[in-house]
C-alpha cells in the first residue's frame, strides 16, 4: 500500500530534497514546503513537495520528473517560478537515485517500471490528475506516461528528450545521431567501468559530462550522491535494460504536449526533435532554444518555467475531459 512520511533519505546535502524544501519554504510566495519519502510497491522514494501561498485554481499541479545524472534538486529553480505564479510542485527522485528504490535486477529498471513508479508514486502523494515536466530520462518517462495514462495528465511538458520513436528513426538513419548514442553503447557494453571512470578522481570526467552548464556546487552534489554504495551503478541499468526488447506504448500522445529543445543539446540532434511532432495527435508545441545545451533545468529554469505556465494557461479550458475512462 502506497504512504508519505515527511521525511528525506537523503538529508543533510545541501541540494537533497530537505534542502531544496526548506529554500523554497522560506520564499514569500510558498505556504508549505517539505521533503517527503514516499513508500510504493516499488521501493521508497524521496521527493519534495510545496504548494503557493495564493494557488491559481487555474494551474493546477505540476510533476516533475528529472533524468540522468541528476536528482529532483535540478528543478528547484523551476519549481520556484511555477510556484511564484500559483501553481504547486512535487518532484521525486527516480528509481535507482532514491536509497530506498535501487532493486538489483537490470529487468526493474525497464520502461515499464519507470512509469508504474510515476503512477503509484504520483498517487502516493495525493495527486490524481496534474501537469507532467519531464527532463532526459524524465522526458522519455513522460513520453510513455501520456500515452499508456492520458487520463491522468491535464498537460505533457518533455524537456530535452526525443519521442522514442522519432528518436529510433533517427538513430538508424542518421549517422551523426547514431554517434550521439555512443557513450549508451558503452554503458551496455561495460556498465562496471562506465561506472568507476565516470567516479574516479572525485567525479572528474561526470562533471564534464555537463560542460559548465550544471552549477559546481549541484554538480559536487550529484557527484557525492552518486558515489554512494551501489547508486551509479543502479542508475545506468536505465541504460542496460533498453535493450530494445521491451515494447511499452508510446503513442498515440493525445494529451496537449510542449516539447522544449536545446539547440547545442549533445545527446538529441535538430532531425530527432523536429520529428517528434508526428507522433503528437493532440496540440503540439515545439520550443526550440537557440544556444541551449542539454542541461536545460539547471540552465534555462526560466525557458522551462515559462513554456509550461504558457502551455498549461492556453489548455485550461481543455480540462473538462471525460473522468469516468479507466486509468
Amino acid at each position: 500500500m502506497a504512504s508519505t512520511t515527511t521525511s528525506d533519505l537523503n538529508a543533510g546535502d545541501p541540494f537533497g530534497n530537505a534542502s531544496v524544501a526548506g529554500r523554497l519554504a522560506e520564499l514569500p510566495f510558498v505556504a508549505e514546503a517539505r521533503a517527503l519519502t514516499v513508500s510504493t510497491s516499488g521501493g521508497e522514494f524521496a521527493g519534495f513537495q510545496a504548494r503557493p501561498a495564493h494557488p491559481d485554481p487555474q494551474l493546477g499541479d505540476a510533476v516533475l520528473v528529472h533524468g540522468w545524472p541528476e536528482f529532483a534538486s535540478c528543478w528547484e529553480q523551476t519549481a520556484a517560478m511555477l510556484l511564484e505564479q500559483g501553481m504547486s510542485v512535487f518532484a521525486y527522485d527516480q528509481r535507482g537515485y532514491s536509497p530506498g528504490a535501487r532493486p538489483e535486477s537490470v529487468d526493474e529498471y525497464t520502461m515499464r517500471h519507470l512509469v508504474a513508479d510515476l503512477d503509484s508514486v504520483t498517487r502516493a502523494a495525493g495527486l490524481d490528475r496534474f501537469h507532467l515536466v519531464g527532463h532526459d530520462w524524465g522526458g522519455m518517462v513522460a513520453w510513455h506516461f501520456a500515452a499508456n495514462h492520458p487520463q491522468r495528465l491535464l498537460t505533457c511538458n518533455v524537456v530535452s528528450t526525443a519521442h522514442p520513436i522519432a528518436h529510433a528513426k533517427q538513430v538508424r538513419a542518421d549517422p551523426d545521431q547514431y554517434e550521439r548514442m555512443g557513450y549508451m553503447r558503452a554503458i551496455q557494453d561495460h556498465p562496471d567501468g562506465v561506472a568507476r571512470t565516470l567516479l574516479r578522481n572525485d567525479g572528474e570526467r561526470l562533471i564534464e559530462l555537463y560542460a559548465g552548464d550544471v552549477p559546481a556546487d549541484i554538480a559536487a552534489s550529484y557527484v557525492s550522491r552518486l558515489s554512494e554504495p551501489g547508486a551509479m551503478e543502479s542508475v545506468l541499468k536505465y541504460y542496460q535494460a533498453a535493450d530494445g526488447r521491451e515494447r511499452t506504448a508510446s503513442t498515440p500522445i493525445t494529451v496537449p504536449t510542449s516539447f522544449v529543445w536545446g539547440s547545442d543539446d549533445v545527446a538529441f540532434t535538430r532531425g530527432s526533435a523536429e520529428l517528434s511532432a508526428s507522433y503528437v495527435e493532440g496540440p503540439y508545441r515545439f520550443v526550440p532554444l537557440e544556444g541551449a545545451s542539454h542541461w536545460l533545468p539547471e540552465s534555462r529554469a526560466e525557458d522551462i518555467a515559462r513554456t509550461v505556465l504558457e502551455w498549461v494557461r492556453e489548455h485550461a479550458g481543455d480540462n473538462e475531459r471525460d473522468d469516468t475512462k479507466p486509468n
